[in-house]
């Protein structure tokens, strides 16, 4: 199986943060979400991997490079101008091995058991199987209406909020998590280079050819990152256990929920309230007071009381 991970976008919900950085490469605990998201696929087996890169790309590829220190290998598919989500994947495909595909949005934290998916995408015989993920508020979301063998049905609009008591009271309650397991086939008969939607093309089509889509339900943790609140909040749900990350990768922990990277130094005298995390190369001094859900990022210098949040790199407070 190959794994493909979109992650050319501009990410301009996310500015400022995505002026100087592309929004893969956005640190998450220090290590680059992208990092964390090859580090998954390599966990479930899966080390071919084909990278769409666009805004700053050069970022993406000086990091990575051909993908050996991290255990797979990377070849990047670099769009000249944007080709919307599926446009990206088909102009991947002189590299398809006519395995599956594991498909990725770069922008979704989730606990998703990738080799379950996989799995129930190679037991039902799928051409495709979306993710889905269920939410309290459906307004904001297109809709996937699923038949009782999970297989999809339909797809809906962006409801309103009277629709959406409707949609509720029939079940229809499920959204596109971002990740999909596709056979090649189905981008045949699009053209290469020219802007194609999953969600507006690629996927309504597979139903109107008669192929079998499949919709994997997942009640784990997920969260889209697309926004300073999500990314904030992201964080927070890791330093208090909502969503499984391996902190003691990148971190020692002197006391519980305390998270201290090997490179950082904090002074004995400094107070660090659980859940925090301090970053690699950061300094905490004598006199500071790091409270509850603080992430301290790499390089910062911290010496005195500071609110709740994210510091980023390089920031000093004394």
């Amino acid at each position: 199986m190959q794994a493909v991970i979109i992650a050319g976008g501009k990410g301009t919900r996310l500015r400022p943060l995505t002026y100087g950085c592309p929004k893969p490469m956005l640190p998450l605990l220090d290590r680059p979400f992208l990092e964390w998201m090859i580090e998954r696929c390599r966990t479930a087996g899966i080390t071919d991997i084909l990278l769409n890169v666009h805004y700053q790309a050069q970022q993406v590829q000086s990091y990575f490079e051909d993908g050996d220190r991290f255990g797979v290998k990377i070849r990047y598919i670099e769009e000249s101008t944007p080709l919307d989500t599926a446009g990206a994947i088909k102009l991947a495909e002189p590299y398809f091995t006519g395995e599956s595909l594991l498909v990725f949005n770069a922008d979704i934290l989730t606990d998703l058991d990738l080799q379950a998916v996989i799995k129930f995408h190679r037991d039902r015989g799928a051409a495709a199987t979306l993710t889905l993920t269920r939410v309290s508020d459906l307004t904001p979301f297109g809709l996937v209406e699923l038949g009782d063998d999970s297989q999809v049905l339909a797809f809906r609009e962006k409801p309103t909020p009277e629709q959406a008591v409707v949609f509720m009271e029939k079940g229809i309650d499920t959204i596109n998590a971002g990740t999909y397991v596709l056979e090649p086939r189905i981008f045949d008969s699009y053209v290469v280079g020219e802007p194609l939607s999953f969600e507006r093309v690629v996927f309504p089509g597979v139903l109107e050819q008669g192929y079998k889509m499949m919709g994997f339900i997942w009640d784990g943790y997920w969260l889209d990152l697309g926004t300073p609140e999500k990314y904030c909040q992201a964080h927070q749900d890791i330093l208090e256990g909502r969503m499984p990350y391996d902190l003691a990768a990148t971190a020692t922990s002197p006391a519980p929920g305390v998270w201290v990277a090997r490179t950082a130094t904090v002074d004995p005298a400094a107070r660090l309230i659980a859940p925090c995390y301090v970053g690699d190369r950061a300094a905490v001094g004598t006199d500071a007071h790091i409270p509850a859900n603080t992430v301290v990022g790499a390089n910062s210098i911290v010496n005195r009381p500071i609110s709740a949040g994210i510091y980023s790199q390089g920031s000093i407070l004394i």
